[in-house]
């Protein structure tokens, strides 16, 4: 028997506490960046105890500015440094404008006003709104912990309709801290400076995206320095970062970058996703002319344009077009195009690289846009002028003196989506109408791409309906609204864990059992490729044509659909047979057929045109 006396016992307490005094004052590691310098970062801690390393601001790729203004990024001559490089400060956003609701061409939504509010919420202090043209930076957060096993990064793209965005908005603290995983946020060029592109070799376009790929090249060369496997990557992306992700799955540039992705409320498949070259020639055209350039020869363009003032670029250029990412194939004659062609005829083609996908949306995404700020539904006379102008966006084709049969078109989809037995309940055709909208946008176009890539990949859909539990996460979305764009990202990111102190007890602690959740289904798929493979006991089955199934995320519980919850019915209507309508109905006018992934979805600019047209109803009813 061993018998410890009392100094032993004081030795053994002051040596415990040297050692805690020693660990918590060490360093974050440095990290020696191949072909660049080494780097020093920081912690970020909650409650003294709890903590993870952060590197921000590292350049991957040289600065866009100057003669590398609508170029491709310079990524194998990277920027490089002597001595240690403090990676502890954020880069500034790319050039964008602050977003406004009264910004006529591109509005604040109320869904992104609810929820950058619910961010901000939980700052310290509001984080500075800085803009550059030299913006092509990433942070990397990583846990504070030794593992043998390389982590897995979880390489995150922004939303923002490719016009705006930050990759310093969210906080992947608890997804890091608790899940054991690097989470690596990238700022990629947007609007005018992004996807501006000349229609030929001189400047092709989607550079955006082509930073993107640096980004993710940078990552295969350096995550292994941060305990990271490089065989072992998630590409991930929300709203317009989705759309991103799946143009990765097509593009031969992302090709053997990544082993898996996740895309939360955004498909590839919409409409107009992607520009086609014969509607941008009026876009260089109006850009030539903003600026006084000279339209041709391009080189002349183009010399022209890298010498105006950036701000001047964004303030005049960014309002003449829709900036998105371009089919941009014949462009060029020296590299191959980042888009091939549309990208529904692409999966169709199975021309895609055919990793594991967990995909899905929120089952009111664009709900919000309806709210009056009262608990009134719509009346069948505003049902059907909308849902009208909604599939007039379908059939309008360049030649306007061409014939459609347009009510053939019509009374189709009103038969598909009419009240059976017919009512005249104000709140049950609002109701109907998000229903329609809602399984055109996102459901069917979620069910085509895991149709295509279901054959060839493990697929995981989702449907989000849970609404949370907590009055501070609710605050402006009235009580018909479920789940609206956005707002799964609270449990996605672990919300209800990074509150301030003075606000940490008004999250629901349902909110927060549910978010621990939904964060180790993500990062288990990003880990395993299938989010039930550790540590939750829930049956997440994947996504088979002769079985379809989507994960129904909801207060009661967490089930695989039934035809009850689901709508197949309306899903196979949008990506078979409308497209058969839609097909006799403008046969004598028929064109080049524009992408639709299911022929059936339409832009939600579109869908702004509608609420507009609602309001004006509204006021004068």
């Amino acid at each position: 028997m061993t018998i410890i006396k009392m100094n032993d016992v004081k030795y053994l307490v002051v040596l415990s506490m040297i050692i805690i005094s020693v660990l918590s004052a060490r360093e974050p590691k440095q990290i020696t960046l191949a072909n660049q310098g080494t780097i020093a970062g920081m912690y970020i801690t909650r409650f003294r105890t709890k903590r993870i390393v952060a590197y921000v601001g590292i350049p991957y790729a040289q600065p866009p500015i100057d003669f590398r203004r609508f170029a491709p990024p310079e990524y194998t001559d990277l920027p490089s440094w002597e001595g240690l490089r403090n990676a502890t400060i954020y880069a500034p956003d790319c050039m964008q404008n602050d977003p406004k609701r009264e910004d006529i061409q591109h509005p604040l939504n109320k869904h992104d006003e609810l929820f950058t509010k619910l961010l901000e919420a939980q700052m310290e202090e509001p984080r500075k709104k800085e803009y550059s043209e030299d913006c092509l930076y990433l942070n990397v957060y990583v846990p504070d912990d030794f593992k043998v096993e390389g982590y897995p990064a979880m390489v995150w793209f922004h939303g923002g309709d490719f016009v705006r965005g930050s990759p310093n908005s969210v906080n992947p603290f608890q997804l890091v801290l608790k899940q054991k995983v690097i989470f690596v946020s990238v700022a990629y060029r947007l609007n005018i400076f992004g996807f501006f592109s000349t229609l030929d070799n001189e400047a092709p376009g989607n550079f955006g995206l082509l930073d993107q790929v640096a980004a993710l090249s940078w990552v295969k060369n350096n995550i292994e320095s941060f305990g990271g496997d490089p065989d072992n990557v998630c590409i991930f992306g929300h709203d317009a970062g989705a759309v991103s992700v799946g143009l990765h799955l097509l593009s031969p540039y992302s090709s053997g970058l990544f082993q898996k992705a996740i895309a939360m409320s955004g498909n590839v498949l919409s409409p107009e996703t992607v520009n086609i070259a014969r509607k941008e020639i009026i876009t260089v055209d109006k850009v030539a002319s903003a600026f006084s350039c000279f339209r041709k020869p391009t080189f002349q363009l183009l010399d022209c344009l890298r010498r105006v003032n950036f701000q001047a670029l964004l303030d005049i250029g960014e309002p003449l077009a829709t900036w998105k990412p371009i089919v941009d194939t014949g462009f060029s004659n020296i590299t191959q195009p980042f888009i091939s062609d549309q990208p529904s005829k692409m999966f169709n083609d199975e021309v895609f690289s055919p990793v594991p996908v967990l995909t899905g949306y929120t089952n009111m995404e664009d709900g919000l846009l309806l709210d009056k700020g009262e608990d009134s539904g719509i009346s069948q006379r505003e049902f059907d002028i909308m849902r009208e102008e909604v599939i007039l966006s379908d059939i309008t084709v360049d030649n306007s003196s061409c014939f459609t049969n347009q009510h053939h078109i019509q009374d189709a989809v009103e038969f598909f989506y009419k009240p059976i037995p017919p009512t005249t309940n104000e709140t049950i055709l609002r109701k109907q109408f998000l229903d329609f909208y809602t399984d055109k946008v996102y459901g069917a176009t979620t069910y085509q791409l895991a149709k295509f890539i279901s054959k060839h990949a493990p697929v995981y859909l989702y449907r989000f309906d849970l609404k949370p539990f907590s009055d501070v996460a609710n605050e402006g979305i009235p009580d018909w609204i479920a789940v609206p764009h956005n707002f799964d990202l609270i449990f996605t990111f672990g919300l209800p864990y990074l509150a301030l102190p003075e606000d940490f007890n008004k999250w629901d602690y349902r909110d927060k059992s549910i978010s621990e959740i939904i964060m180790k289904m993500w990062t288990n798929f990003a880990w395993y490729s299938n989010p039930t493979n550790s540590g939750v006991i829930i049956q997440w089955d994947t996504f088979e044509v002769e079985r379809p199934g989507f994960f129904i995320i909801d207060r009661q519980n967490f089930t695989m659909s039934t035809p009850a919850t689901v709508n197949y019915k309306a899903f196979e209507f949008w990506t078979d047979f409308y497209p058969k309508v839609l097909e006799i109905g403008t046969k004598c006018c028929k064109e080049v057929q524009d992408d639709s992934g299911a022929d059936s979805v339409f832009a939600q600019k579109i869908f702004k045109n509608i609420v507009a047209l609602y309001l004006v109803l509204t006021i004068l009813s």
